[in-house]
């Protein structure tokens, strides 16, 4: 079965567009950046128009490039930044203000103020309440599987509607629409459908995992009309088809999932057990523990991995005669497989080295960190402690700030490039730490995608910290092949043993080092953190 698959990747600082071939092959790739803007300390915003109008040029260029028509693409799947939320006039479709981006902390007084109120009075009057859950923070985790975090989409809806009046009365009025990026990018893309998909639905704060709806009591917790939020759909489910007169036919939207949900997948962790590490803008750690939801108790998150619709069954394998003979229905419906994971999320990651970049001017390109790290055999007793937004899990500490300690008079600029690059594994053998406490599947191998994960001397300093084979694929570029698959799947175009062969390994990073040393530079890590935390 010939065909193409178009996958839109809207990222946190740019978006493209990739085309996969009938063998999950990619052929060209079309990128433009986006701009954030942090138009007061603690907000990080984005123009929604250009997130749309940037993915929607990306998506034309990788077409013309590869010298095919649209005529030629099967299907879109969608894979996008997480948490970030925008705001639109549901008729007009015009945004109404700045999308508000993942990493924004603006909400974090709000988010700490509502844990300190108890569960049972918030929601006395749904009289709905587990009585042995009254504190917030525990309920709102028995809910969503998430923490209570200026990280979530709740908070960000809530403080658009309580500081804008007019919007929140044309909110009540159901006269807007809200969504993640998604949600937002499928309004645009057929002109109207107001839907998201439920890996993104299930990292809003609003979305029970359970039940696998949205949350009453939660809604009304956050003030937030139910009217303004978009149907959830599985993962593989169906879109809708673009709008007429965008491309040359109409091209069904047959997969929607949230970057690291589409790399879990991706990286074909389609087992309980298997993890893999994500290093972009943030560091994000998934591991598949299947169909049964279990909640963190050290601090992780617990999200929806991907809901897949299974094909229409015979009912209990009864002959046509049987069930002529039964009255019953020919076929069963499709049944909806929820897939669950732990996660841990690192909020700066491949973000230090950008800042390496930009505030301090210690590098011309992100690329130039490997070299100059190399400069120098060890960062000393120089440590930096990347909290540039707080410590996200296992910490989950927004009043932390960032920090470089250590330093001497020797200290360089190589030191520094070396510690930030420690930073990032550090950060990660604490979310492993944490899942392995929660997880009854031991990590027997780690597999990693995303930009830094092609930095050499971070992936082996990686293996080292965990003691564990660190696994690169050659393509590394994961998150949209992820999304791709499940595309292909649905389409007939795939089938699972192209998850497997597009899967290949690049290089194995095995652990070299000694235990003695591990432990001291994991001893200058905890001593440098423990020190942020005492200090507030």
């Amino acid at each position: 079965m010939a065909g193409y698959i178009l996958a839109l990747d809207q990222g946190t600082t740019s978006s493209r567009a990739i085309l996969y071939d009938d063998h999950a092959r990619p052929l060209k790739m079309a990128q433009q950046p986006t701009t954030l803007k942090t138009p007061q300390a603690s907000f990080v915003e984005q123009d929604a128009q250009q997130i749309w109008q940037t993915q929607i040029s990306c998506a034309h260029d990788v077409i013309n490039q590869a010298g095919l028509l649209a005529t030629d693409v099967t299907s879109i799947a969608i894979t996008n930044q997480r948490e970030s939320i925008v705001i639109w006039d549901k008729k007009t479709g015009k945004p109404l203000a700045p999308a508000i981006i993942w990493q924004d902390r603006r909400t974090a007084n709000y988010c700490q103020t509502l844990a300190l109120k108890s569960a049972s009075s918030t929601f006395n009057h749904l009289g709905i309440i587990d009585s042995s859950h009254d504190d917030m923070t525990s309920e709102i985790q028995r809910i969503t599987g998430l923490r209570l975090d200026p990280y979530f989409s709740a908070s960000k809806i809530a403080w658009l509607l309580e500081n804008d009046p007019k919007l929140r009365v044309r909110a009540n009025k159901g006269e807007v629409a809200v969504g993640t990026v998604d949600s937002w990018l499928i309004y645009k893309l057929t002109g109207g459908e107001h839907v998201i998909d439920v890996t993104n639905a299930c990292r809003t704060l609003l979305y029970d995992i359970h039940k696998l709806a949205w949350s009453e009591e939660l809604c009304a917790c956050f003030a937030i009309p139910m009217s303004i939020l978009p149907k959830v759909l599985a993962s593989d489910g169906d879109f809708g088809k673009t709008k007429k007169g965008l491309f040359a036919k109409q091209i069904p939207i047959q997969a929607v999932l949230g970057d690291q949900q589409a790399a879990l997948f991706g990286q074909g962790c389609l087992d309980a057990g298997m993890a893999k590490n994500t290093y972009g803008t943030g560091c994000f750690m998934l591991m598949n523990i299947g169909q049964t939801p279990k909640l963190s108790e050290h601090k992780l998150l617990t999200t929806i991995a991907w809901q897949r619709k299974s094909s229409p069954t015979r009912p209990e394998n009864l002959s046509f005669d049987q069930i002529v003979q039964s009255g019953r229905r020919m076929l069963q419906p499709p049944k909806r497989e929820v897939t669950y994971a732990l996660e841990g999320s690192v909020f700066m990651a491949g973000a230090i080295v950008q800042w390496l970049r930009d505030n301090l001017g210690m590098i011309q390109q992100s690329s130039d960190i490997e070299d100059l790290a190399r400069q120098v055999d060890s960062s000393e007793e120089v440590v930096l402690l990347p909290a540039f937004t707080g410590l996200a899990a296992p910490y989950w500490r927004s009043d932390i700030s960032a920090s470089i300690t250590g330093m001497s008079r020797g200290t360089t600029k190589a030191h520094i490039a070396r510690a930030a690059l420690e930073a990032v594994a550090y950060q990660t053998y604490d979310v492993l730490i944490a899942m392995q406490k929660d997880s009854p599947h031991p990590l027997t191998e780690l597999r990693v995608d995303g930009g830094a994960a092609n930095n050499d001397l971070l992936m082996q300093f990686q293996a080292d910290l965990l003691g564990v084979p660190v696994l690169r694929p050659k393509d590394t570029e994961i998150t949209a092949k992820g999304a791709a698959l499940l595309a292909g799947l649905k389409t007939g175009l795939y089938d699972e043993a192209t998850i497997q062969a597009s899967w290949q390994i690049d290089r194995v990073f095995e652990p070299e080092m000694s235990s003695d040393i591990r432990e001291q530079h994991l001893n200058k890590w905890q001593q440098a953190v423990d020190r942020a935390l005492k200090i507030i």
